[in-house]
């Protein structure tokens, strides 16, 4: 990206939030704004945690943590530093 160059993410769901992420990784990264209608980031997601400490994923979609490409999900979560539901 060319030096001052500001990019607009619209929307602060798992789209949203990957494009962002992936966009301040650049080798020279543009200035990211993130523009969220709602109070919370994660969109369609919501975490909440059961009385055991168990987080489960509210909605109609959710992270699925199975196959290749759930482990890459999960550890994209991780490097993004995603606070934990609580």
């Amino acid at each position: 990206f060319p030096m001052g160059r500001t990019v607009v993410v619209l929307g602060g769901g798992i789209s949203g939030l990957a494009a962002s992420y992936h966009l301040s990784r650049a080798s020279r990264p543009p200035k990211v704004v993130l523009v969220e209608g709602s109070e919370r980031l994660g969109g369609w997601i919501r975490s909440v945690r059961g009385p055991d400490g168990a987080i489960f994923e509210l909605g109609p979609r959710g992270i699925r943590p199975a196959g290749a490409l759930g482990a890459r999900t999960l550890l994209l979560v991780g490097r993004c530093g995603t606070p934990r539901a609580g």
